[in-house]
């Protein structure tokens, strides 16, 4: 999927934008607090309903409207063109792609796969185990099938189960969710399993590129112990989790442990190496995509000069150029993007909000 045309009213300071990006690298630059980072995460929108810089709403319509609308015109693997539009207030939320009316996120986020890595994305490396779990769950809703459908029991029980360990409902009632929660988590642990180990084999490459000579070690960590079925587990630690009041075992508290030669890649990296790291855990997982929906996703790439010497940006510029996706990439200065190895490529300058095509 790619976008062929994009429009944007009211979002942030971005008051009344139009562009027509190509199907390469899409170069935007202009100074700090310009509206770069926003033009992102506009489209970043449009497949999440959700922005990756805030949880406030207010924050994202401009302060002289009552609604933000975006609209954009996409292009499947087939060439069939796809009208995407979203208009969203403090209450009003109105979602239609293809001319159809969309209820589920979902939905969106199947029908246009946007990854994005910003100032934020190390969270990945240092952040809390709920971030991995996300990172993780967009590969594998994207590549198992059956994994969406399970989680969405699995979450449906957890919260059923955690609700009656609340009330303090006696035993028989709060265990009844178990053997939902048990067939759920097999599906999943198994579907994030099968994903991790793929993972591994496509990102060794990289890693002796980017860290030659180091060891980066990567394990799945499933939520429980897997000497029992969950369900055995749930058994073994009722008591704890009704004096806590929710379930402590189970998928919803796996992790990615991430390592770099024996120590914890939170604080044994530089952080200019754990935006590295992570960047080249966003590739690999969006080769993954591509490989095994023969789907192109489009990538979003805030600020790739910040924090990186000469040396990685060069590395990292040439890996992208390899990669199968439509890029918007942003910087200060447009001459910190060597442009040279791609065929592709439209520049965009923003100042105040407003976007302007510059000549290659």
């Amino acid at each position: 999927m790619q976008l062929t045309e994009l429009r944007i009213r009211d979002f942030r300071n971005l008051v009344d934008v139009e562009l027509e990006p190509c199907s390469g690298l899409n170069l935007v630059s202009g100074p700090n607090a310009s509206g770069k980072t926003s033009l992102l995460e506009a489209i970043f929108y449009l497949s999440y309903l959700r922005s990756f810089r805030t949880t406030n709403l207010s924050d994202l319509i401009n302060h002289n409207a009552r609604d933000f609308q975006l609209f954009a015109m996409a292009k499947d693997q087939r060439q069939k063109e796809i009208p995407i539009g979203i208009r969203r207030g403090k209450i009003l939320l109105e979602v239609r792609a293809d001319h159809q009316e969309i209820k589920r996120v979902a939905d969106m986020t199947a029908m246009l796969p946007v990854l994005a890595i910003h100032p934020d994305s190390y969270k990945l490396v240092t952040g809390s185990p709920s971030d991995r779990r996300s990172y993780l769950d967009w590969g594998v809703f994207h590549v198992e099938h059956g994994f969406y459908q399970a989680w969405q029991r699995y979450r449906k029980a957890l919260s059923q189960r955690n609700a009656a360990l609340r009330s303090g409902y006696n035993r028989s009632f709060c265990t009844a969710w178990d053997h939902e929660l048990d067939s759920a988590a097999k599906t999943i642990d198994a579907s994030r399993s099968r994903y991790v180990q793929n993972l591994k084999v496509h990102l060794k490459t990289k890693i002796d590129t980017f860290f030659p000579g180091s060891q980066v070690r990567i394990d799945y960590r499933s939520g429980w112990s897997r000497d029992y079925r969950l369900s055995a587990v749930l058994e073994q630690t009722f008591d704890r989790d009704r004096r806590r009041g929710f379930t402590q075992a189970g998928p919803h508290r796996a992790d990615l442990l991430i390592e770099v030669d024996g120590k914890s890649a939170q604080s044994g990296i530089s952080r200019g190496q754990q935006k590295v790291l992570v960047a080249l855990l966003r590739l690999t997982q969006l080769e993954q995509f591509t490989r095994a929906t023969s789907r192109q996703c489009i990538l979003l790439y805030d600020d790739l000069a910040a924090e990186l010497d000469p040396h990685y940006r060069r590395q990292l510029l040439a890996l992208l150029n390899q990669m199968p996706v439509q890029l918007f990439l942003t910087a200060i200065e447009p001459e910190q993007i060597d442009k040279g190895p791609w065929a592709n490529v439209r520049r965009f300058h923003v100042e105040h909000g407003h976007i302007v095509r510059l000549e290659r």
